[in-house]
C-alpha cells in the first residue's frame, strides 16, 4: 500500500542544505552546467508503509565497486544506467539549486498578506467615483429598475417606456404592479437592491455599490484559489494583482449589472471544491492505505472519503450562481465531473482493483447528493418573491402543484428567449473574439461641456475592455496550461482549465445568438490564474513534471528541487527577467487604460488615442 505521506512528500528529492560560500560555489558549478545528483528519490511500492528511498538511477559506481563489477563480467552501473535512463528522465530527476533571487517567501502567512494587499488595492480602484456617471448606462436600464421594483413590490413589475430620466430624478410612477417579463433569476437584482436600500434609489452609488463589493470579493477569491492551488505567495500576488487591475473586472464592478455576481458565486464554488480536495484527498489515501482487498470477496470496494461539507457549500454556491444567470449551471456540472474524475484517479494511483466501481458507489454518489440537491433547492428558493406574489409574471395557478407548473412554463419561455435571441447589436461579439478582446463593449460615451480638456471635447467613456496585454498573454498561457495538464496529468493546472470549461467554452454551443464581450467577467479569474501561473513558472516559483499531490503543504521547496529540469542559472535568469518585463508591460497597460474603465472625465483625443483597432470603437 502507498501511504498518504508517500503521496505527499516522497517526490521531492532531498539535498543537503548549503549556505554562505558553499551555496555560492554550488550555484557557480550549476552555472557551468555541473549538477550533483540527488541523494535519493522516493520509490512507491505496494509494501511500503513508510517512505522507501532508493539511490538515483544516475548515481555512478567507482573504486572497488566498479572493479568488482568488472570482475563478475558486469557493465559498470554508470554505463548501465546511462543506457536505461532516457534523456527525458535524466532531465526530470536532475536537481537544480534555487538561486537567491528565486527564494521568495513560501509560507501560508505570506499568501494571506498577498491576498489582503491585492484585495485592498481592488477596493481603492473600485469604490471611489462610483457616482461619477449619474445616468443609467447600458443594461442598467433593466437591472437597476428591476432591482428597485423588487424592493418596492417584492417582484419585478412592469416599467413604461423611456422612464430612465424620470427614474433618475426620483419619479417612479412608471412602475406598474403588473408582473414584468424578465429572463434572468432574481438573486443579482436583490443584491443590487440592497445597495439601493442603503444609499437610496436615485443615488448612482446605490445602483453600483453591491457590484463593487462583489468585485472586491472576487479579487479576494481569485487570490485564495491561486494560493490553494500553487502554494506560492508570488503567484497569489500576481493573480490578485491582475484581477484587481483588469478592465473587464473593473468595469463590471462599477456597473449595476448581474454578471459580476455570477462570477463571484462561481469563483466561491471553485474555492469550496479546492477546500474539499485538501481535506478529503489525504483522508481517502490514508484509508485506502490501511485497506487490503479481499481476494475471496472481490465485490468489496473498500473505504470512502467520509463527509464532504465543502461540497455542500459548493452546491449551494453553484445554486446561487444559477440564481443570477443560468450559465451557473455549467459550474455545477464541471465541478461535479472534476470531483468524480479526481476521486477515480486517486483510487487508480493506489492500485484499487475496482477503482471505477468504488468511485461511482462510494464517492460520486456522495458528491452528487452533497452538490446537486442543494443547488436545486437554492435555485428554487431564489424565486421566493415570485412564489409569494400572484401579480408576478406567469403566476396564474393556485396551490403548490399549480405554482410549480407555472414556474416550469415560465422557464420554458425563458429558454426559448435565450436560445432564439438573434437581434443584431452594434457591440455583439463571437466567443472567439472574447479570447483576445477583439470586440469590447462600449457601456457609455457622453460628451460633457467642460473647459478642462483644452481644445478638445470632454467625454465620459466606459469601455468594457480587458487589459489587452493580460488577455493576449493569457491566450498563450491557456494553451501552455492545457499542454501541461494533459502531459503531466496535473490536476492543479487542470483545475484552472475547468474554469474555462465551465464559464467560457459553453458559449460556443450557442455562439450565433446576440452575446457580448463583457460576459467574460465570469472567467476573468481563470485568465488571471493562467497568466500568474505562467509567470510564476518563469520566476521559478512553481513546477511541472511533478505530481502535484507530492508537494509540501506550507514549507519552502528544497534547494535540490528539480523544477527547471537541469536548466542552468543563466537560462533561469533570462526567463525570470522575461517574466518581470511581461508583468511590467501588463501593469503599464492597466495604468494606460484605467481612465476608460473607471469612467473618468477625459478628452476626446485621449479617448481616441486608446482605440488601437477599429473594432474597439
Amino acid at each position: 500500500m502507498v501511504n498518504d505521506e508517500t503521496l505527499s512528500n516522497s517526490d521531492i528529492p532531498e539535498a543537503e542544505a548549503t549556505a554562505g560560500d558553499a551555496h555560492t560555489e554550488d550555484l557557480a558549478q550549476r552555472e557551468d552546467g555541473v549538477c550533483a545528483p540527488p541523494k535519493a528519490v522516493a520509490q512507491e511500492g505496494p509494501e511500503s508503509g513508510t517512505d522507501a528511498r532508493a539511490a538515483d538511477a544516475g548515481t555512478t559506481v567507482d573504486g572497488d565497486d566498479e572493479e568488482s563489477a568488472s570482475e563478475h563480467g558486469e557493465e559498470p552501473a554508470e554505463l548501465e544506467s546511462s543506457e536505461e535512463v532516457s534523456e527525458a528522465e535524466a532531465r526530470r530527476w536532475k536537481p537544480v539549486a534555487i538561486p537567491r533571487w528565486a527564494q521568495l517567501p513560501m509560507s501560508a502567512r505570506a499568501g494571506w498578506i498577498a491576498t489582503w494587499v491585492m484585495t485592498i488595492l481592488a477596493a481603492f480602484i473600485r469604490l471611489p467615483g462610483l457616482g461619477t456617471i449619474r445616468t443609467l448606462i447600458f443594461d442598467e436600464t433593466y437591472y437597476v429598475k428591476d432591482a428597485y421594483s423588487q424592493i418596492a413590490l417584492g417582484y419585478e413589475g412592469s416599467w413604461a417606456k423611456d422612464t430612465d430620466p424620470a427614474f433618475i430624478s426620483g419619479d417612479f410612477s412608471g412602475l406598474s404592479a403588473e408582473g414584468g417579463y424578465v429572463v434572468h433569476p432574481s438573486v443579482g437584482k436583490w443584491l443590487i437592491g440592497l445597495g439601493m436600500r442603503v444609499f437610496g434609489p436615485t443615488n448612482p452609488v446605490g445602483w453600483r455599490i453591491s457590484a463593487a463589493i462583489a468585485g472586491i470579493i472576487l479579487v479576494f477569491l481569485t487570490a485564495r484559489i491561486a494560493q490553494h492551488l500553487f502554494r506560492s505567495p508570488a503567484i497569489t500576488a500576481l493573480a490578485g494583482f491582475f484581477m484587481a487591475t483588469d478592465g473587464i473586472a473593473i468595469v463590471l464592478s462599477r456597473t449595476g449589472l448581474l454578471d459580476v455576481f455570477l462570477a463571484m458565486f462561481a469563483a466561491a464554488a471553485f474555492l469550496a471544491v479546492l477546500k474539499d480536495q485538501e481535506i478529503t484527498h489525504p483522508r481517502l489515501v490514508s484509508r485506502l492505505s490501511d485497506w487490503t482487498p479481499d481476494p475471496d470477496d472481490p465485490k468489496r470496494i473498500g473505504p470512502h472519503a467520509g463527509s464532504r461539507w465543502w461540497l455542500l457549500a459548493a452546491g449551494i454556491l453553484s445554486g446561487l450562481a444559477m440564481s443570477v444567470k443560468w450559465s451557473g449551471l455549467y459550474v455545477l456540472a464541471v465541478l461535479g465531473l472534476f470531483v468524480a474524475v479526481r476521486d477515480w484517479m486517486t483510487r487508480r494511483r493506489v492500485g484499487h482493483p475496482r477503482a471505477f466501481s468504488a468511485t461511482l458507489i462510494n464517492d460520486t454518489s456522495v458528491a452528487f447528493l452533497a452538490m446537486v440537491p442543494p443547488a436545486i433547492i437554492t435555485y428554487i428558493a431564489s424565486w421566493f418573491g415570485w412564489f409569494t406574489h400572484w401579480n408576478a409574471y406567469g403566476h396564474r395557478n393556485h396551490g403548490i402543484a399549480g405554482a410549480f407548473q407555472d414556474l416550469w412554463d415560465y422557464h420554458v419561455g425563458m429558454f426559448k428567449f435565450h436560445t432564439g435571441l438573434t437581434t443584431p447589436h452594434t457591440y455583439q461579439a463571437h466567443p472567439a473574439q472574447w479570447f483576445v478582446q477583439a470586440r469590447p463593449t462600449s457601456f457609455a460615451w457622453d460628451k460633457v461641456a467642460s473647459g478642462a480638456c483644452d481644445k478638445s471635447d470632454c467625454v465620459h467613456a466606459v469601455l468594457a475592455l480587458g487589459n489587452p496585454l493580460l488577455w493576449w498573454v493569457g491566450a498563450v498561457a491557456f494553451f501552455i496550461l492545457l499542454f501541461v495538464t494533459l502531459r503531466d496529468r496535473n490536476w492543479r493546472t487542470g483545475f484552472v482549465v475547468c474554469g474555462y470549461l465551465a464559464l467560457y467554452f459553453p458559449w460556443y454551443l450557442n455562439a450565433n445568438r446576440t452575446i457580448f464581450n463583457f460576459y467574460t467577467i465570469a472567467f476573468v479569474p481563470f485568465v488571471c490564474l493562467s497568466v500568474a501561473w505562467l509567470l510564476g513558472y518563469m520566476l521559478d516559483q512553481t513546477r511541472t513534471w511533478v505530481d502535484p499531490d507530492r508537494m509540501y503543504d506550507s514549507e519552502s521547496l528544497e534547494p535540490g528541487d528539480y523544477r527547471w529540469m537541469g536548466a542552468d542559472v543563466r537560462i533561469r535568469q533570462r526567463w525570470a527577467l522575461g517574466a518581470l518585463v511581461i508583468t511590467a508591460l501588463i501593469t503599464a497597460s492597466a495604468v494606460f487604460f484605467m481612465p476608460l474603465w473607471r469612467g473618468d472625465l477625459i478628452s476626446y483625443n485621449f479617448w481616441h488615442f486608446h482605440m488601437w483597432f477599429p473594432t474597439w470603437i
